[in-house]
């Protein structure tokens, strides 16, 4: 237990040092049409990391300017700019060119799909460690209900997540018609491939048999060219359908990204303030993206996206419900550690292990590593000043 509890003390000091006197800010958005881009990479020299956030913008610390930053996207390749001052910067990347697919002798999709299989079952044993931030909230009735940060030490793979331990955490709630109580699970349980249920899984070595896939356009960047490709279950019930698009290289067969939709009950856990008779929950839908990245020993989760849409029907109103959460995954190497990871587990509860650790408002303005949105400012200053935070998970009661 000690030497559990000595490596998550020098975990959490390295976050904590790991800030420098320049913070590079900024926002990245379409050269042509002006639209902000999230969830672009951006990166240093000396491996510092960073996604731009729902709105476009990021903020990286550096040692000193002029400063060069790495920032990729799928749609936009790469780009290294130079900064020579501080400020709040526009960054405008150009589009990849899109290529009409050409017309190749039997299912190209179902084979590069195939490959990517393959080369995700050879390398599923090699695993990777660091640490993630999953920031979570919950808006009903477009008002923000919940909200809940958590600085993870991880284990993983090509694929998944394969375990978590919580390093430090924060979590609020107003009253609400409905509370969630481990929507983290969904990042935890769900991946690419996993060797018990691999005939279930979108990539899988006999994915065909259960999904159609065609290509739906190619990418050109530099001399690698991705395959965007559209898949969707046989199945044709509209309550079990699940579809979307996964992103290979057509050269490596590495899987870049996948997002996925379905409108099945997945068992999300929920604390509902209405008996069930007065109730009903309409139209859901679960959206997935899992983005991948490259790493020193092979290719790891860069980030995974998790979104829920319902309408809670309470007699004659209708309220609709968005829960929203972002992990990103850092520090990531194959250097093993002693930490004990938790694997997912659907009767599991991080809010159980968030009240550990006292509330420190200041540890989370000052480690920040995604920019947080204005929108999101303002709903944390609105759960502080009813003192949601760090009172038994609860809003304080007058």
């Amino acid at each position: 237990m000690k030497k559990y509890s000595y490596t998550l003390l020098i975990l959490l000091l390295s976050y904590l040092t790991s800030s420098a006197q320049i913070s590079l800010k900024g926002q990245i958005v379409d050269a042509e049409t002006g639209d902000k881009i999230p969830f672009a990479s951006i990166s240093t020299k000396d491996n510092r990391n960073t996604l731009s956030n729902e709105m476009g913008d990021f903020s990286i610390p550096v040692n000193e300017l002029p400063a060069e930053l790495i920032i990729s996207h799928l749609s936009y390749g790469k780009s290294v700019l130079k900064l020579e001052e501080n400020g709040d910067h526009i960054i405008r990347l150009k589009a990849t060119p899109i290529l009409l697919p050409e017309v190749r002798v039997g299912n190209y999709a179902r084979e590069l799909v195939s490959h990517a299989a393959q080369k995700l079952m050879q390398n599923f044993s090699l695993k990777f460690y660091g640490k993630a931030i999953y920031r979570q909230s919950t808006q009903i009735n477009q008002q923000t209900s919940e909200w809940q940060e958590i600085i993870y030490a991880t284990k993983s793979s090509n694929s998944r997540l394969e375990g978590t331990a919580v390093l430090k955490g924060r979590y609020a709630a107003q009253e609400a018609v409905y509370k969630f109580e481990d929507f983290s699970y969904f990042t935890k349980a769900y991946g690419l491939i996993d060797l018990d249920t691999n005939r279930h899984a979108v990539i899988s070595l006999t994915g065909s048999d259960l999904y159609n896939y065609s290509v739906a356009n190619l990418r050109k960047e530099g001399d690698r060219e991705i395959a965007e490709i559209h898949f969707r279950n046989k199945l044709t019930a509209p309550a079990i359908s699940k579809y979307g698009t996964v992103f290979i290289d057509t050269d490596t067969y590495d899987i870049l990204k996948i997002t996925f939709i379905t409108h099945s009950d997945l068992g999300l856990k929920m604390k509902n303030k209405h008996p069930l008779w007065v109730m009903k929950m309409v139209n859901p839908k679960y959206e997935f993206e899992i983005s991948f990245k490259e790493v020193a020993g092979g290719r790891s989760i860069e980030y995974l996206k998790v979104q829920y849409n319902v309408d809670y029907h309470l007699k004659k109103e209708i309220l609709p419900i968005y829960v929203s959460s972002l992990t990103y995954l850092y520090e990531t190497s194959t250097q093993a550690t002693t930490m004990n990871y938790e694997k997912a587990n659907a009767g599991g509860n991080d809010r159980e292990l968030i009240k550990k650790f006292p509330y420190d408002p200041d540890f989370w303005k000052r480690n920040t590593l995604i920019e947080r949105t204005p929108e999101q400012n303002r709903a944390i200053q609105n759960l502080e000043g009813k003192g949601a935070f760090g009172n038994a998970l609860g809003t304080k009661k007058n």
